[in-house]
């Protein structure tokens, strides 16, 4: 009898290309949710060594790097407004002072 539980990579992948959708859409909260309820399915059961299952999972590499490309621009573009929001408070708080 086989007992070995295996990973749905199918759910794997269907949960990556929606996470890639909301970081294509800058739905920030919404891919923190798909994350974390890929992440346990991801890690749950085994894996099959098939060729399809090589495939997949370089699918699911690939999409996750292009996640996090969106991610690090939305997070330098965030910082670039950080910057300057505090440089016109710093100009209104000198202002007030004259």
């Amino acid at each position: 009898m086989n007992d070995m539980v295996c990973c749905d990579l199918d759910k794997v992948m269907s949960l990556t290309e929606a996470m890639h959708a909301a970081a294509t859409e800058s739905r920030w909260d919404e891919l923190a949710t798909l994350e974390a309820e890929r992440d346990p399915v991801l890690h749950a059961g085994t894996m099959r060594s098939t060729s399809e299952t090589l495939e997949t999972l370089k699918s699911i590499m690939l999409i996750d790097s292009l996640i996090r490309e969106l991610v690090s621009a939305a997070r330098d573009e965030v910082a670039v407004l950080w910057d300057e929001s505090r440089r016109m408070q710093r100009a209104v708080a000198a202002y007030s002072q004259v």
